[in-house]
């Protein structure tokens, strides 16, 4: 019989449910309701029928990941321009990993280039490569929990895989902070100033970059891919995006970031990902709704003047 209270159960499995269903859903909102909704079907379960809580607790919250996205389909294909996952801020230097693997790991499997890759997979697909790859689990009781046979599951993986591998920015552990800190900056200084060529040293020839306004905030609806217009576009709007902001140097799902605050006020949370000493990929979330969740001691201070603070 299983002698775990409700409480117990939560407190020691929230955080896995939490990190399968962010995940699979890329909200922190949405992830949260699936905790909550797996936790309270629990409660309705004889707790005597149940062998394994912790497996029974993931097969509930992956099904309500699936079905959540298969009734969200509609919402995501009418969002207006690029779609960034829901950002996971932390204060640079802090991290729930407790060594330099752990922390790799975490952004391998939590990053925003792997969970851009991630909505390339359809809703089974995604929760087939996430608890064989992330969670490691058995054919075998991924196959119970999807509905599918072993076989399937392992050509599932084997296919994503192959897919994913093909795209043109792919998860890769970041750069320690000593190298990320200062190019980071020099990046947002460059921008500031308008100084093209500095950009060009600072980008990947290939990079591309991501802008997620929602159709709240005014965004390229496609990413910019090159160096040279990426370069272009951010000295385009530096003048309302750049100039006189703020920035407070942050990790944005286990990738170096920062939060900026621009002189109109709207808040925008950049990762980045490094490769060879250059910025490869940038994603840029300014839809509000997608930055309630940021911790407000984390927010840059209102800008005072036009000129461009950075951090020290």
């Amino acid at each position: 019989m299983v002698s775990l209270t409700v409480p117990d159960l939560f407190t020691e499995h929230r955080s896995l449910l939490f990190g399968l269903a962010y995940r699979m859903l890329g909200r922190v909102a949405d992830a949260e309701d699936i905790v909550q909704e797996t936790f309270l079907r629990w409660q309705q379960q004889d707790a005597a029928l149940v062998r394994s809580p912790r497996a029974w607790l993931v097969a509930t919250a992956t099904r309500l990941c699936i079905d959540q996205m298969r009734s969200a389909r509609r919402q995501r294909e009418e969002y207006v321009g690029a779609w960034l996952p829901e950002p996971l801020v932390h204060a640079a230097g802090m991290t729930t990993a407790t060594t330099p693997d752990q922390a790799a790991a975490l952004a391998d499997s939590l990053g925003m280039a792997f969970m851009l890759m991630l909505e390339e997979l359809s809703p089974v697909e995604r929760a087939v490569f996430l608890l064989r790859e992330v969670f490691d689990h058995d054919y075998a009781d991924i196959a119970r929990i999807v509905d599918k046979s072993e076989a399937a599951c392992r050509q599932i993986v084997s296919r994503t895989k192959t897919r994913l591998a093909r795209r043109e920015v792919t998860p890769s552990p970041a750069p320690s902070s000593s190298e990320t800190e200062p190019l980071v900056r020099q990046f947002l200084e460059a921008c500031a100033t308008g100084n093209l060529e500095k950009l060009l040293t600072l980008l990947a020839p290939d990079a591309v970059l991501y802008t997620d306004g929602g159709g709240r905030v005014k965004s390229a609806l496609r990413p910019i891919r090159s160096a040279l217009y990426i370069g272009r576009f951010l000295v385009g709007i530096r003048e309302h995006a750049s100039v006189g902001a703020h920035h407070r140097p942050v990790l944005i799902n286990g990738d170096p970031g920062t939060l900026t605050r621009r002189r109109d006020g709207i808040l925008t949370a950049s990762a980045f990902s490094i490769e060879g000493g250059r910025i490869r990929a940038i994603y840029m979330v300014s839809n509000p709704e997608k930055l309630h969740g940021v911790p407000a001691m984390l927010f840059p201070p209102p800008p005072a003047s036009s000129e461009n603070p950075l951090p020290a």
